[in-house]
This record gives C-alpha cells, sequence and structure tokens, in this order.
C-alpha cells in the first residue's frame, strides 16, 4: 500500500514537472514568434518600395517566415499580432496597403 502511493507521487510529480517543461517550451516558442513577426516588420518599416512587385516580394518573404508557425496557432496568432502592431505603429500607410492587398 505505502509502495503504491509513493509510486503515485512519483508519476504525479514526474507528470508536474513534464507539465512545466512544455508550458516553457510553448511560451518559448510563442515568444520566437513574436520576435519574428517584428523582425519581419521591419523589412517593411526600414525600407521604400519603388513598385509593388517588391512590395509584393516583402509580402512573400514574411509569409515564409510565418509558415513555420502555421501548424502552431498561438505562435501564428503571436507572429501575426508583432507583425501588424509593428506595421501599424511606425508605419500606418504601409499597413494601410497591406491590409488593401489582403482584402481586410
Amino acid at each position: 500500500m505505502v509502495a503504491a502511493c509513493f509510486a503515485a507521487t512519483v508519476l504525479v510529480g514526474c507528470s508536474s514537472r513534464g507539465e512545466q517543461a512544455a508550458v516553457k517550451e510553448e511560451a518559448e516558442q510563442i515568444e520566437n514568434a513574436h520576435l519574428d513577426g517584428r523582425e519581419a516588420a521591419r523589412a517593411f518599416i526600414n525600407r521604400e518600395f519603388r513598385d509593388s512587385m517588391e512590395l509584393q516580394l516583402e509580402m512573400v518573404n514574411a509569409g515564409a517566415t510565418r509558415a513555420k508557425y502555421d501548424s502552431l496557432p498561438k505562435c501564428r496568432a503571436a507572429y501575426d499580432s508583432a507583425f501588424i502592431s509593428t506595421i501599424r505603429t511606425v508605419r500606418p500607410e504601409v499597413a494601410r496597403e497591406l491590409s488593401r492587398r489582403s482584402g481586410r
């Protein structure tokens, strides 16, 4: 009986540590997605586009960076949020153009 209680306690403790590690890993992934979104936004913020083709190419590059988060909804949301809010804050005219192009 004592052995069974001990084993149950150990299993619960291990499970709890495993869950904590998973939560920490997810938080790190979300933070990385947030940073990637801000970095991708900098490409839009720090340059003037000569034509719509340059803008389109930069959108494709940002989409390629975002693609690694497609299977991780929380990370994808963090990327999108950071990307959009950074552009809206610094270059609202570019944000308007991106919104117009994406149909939003």
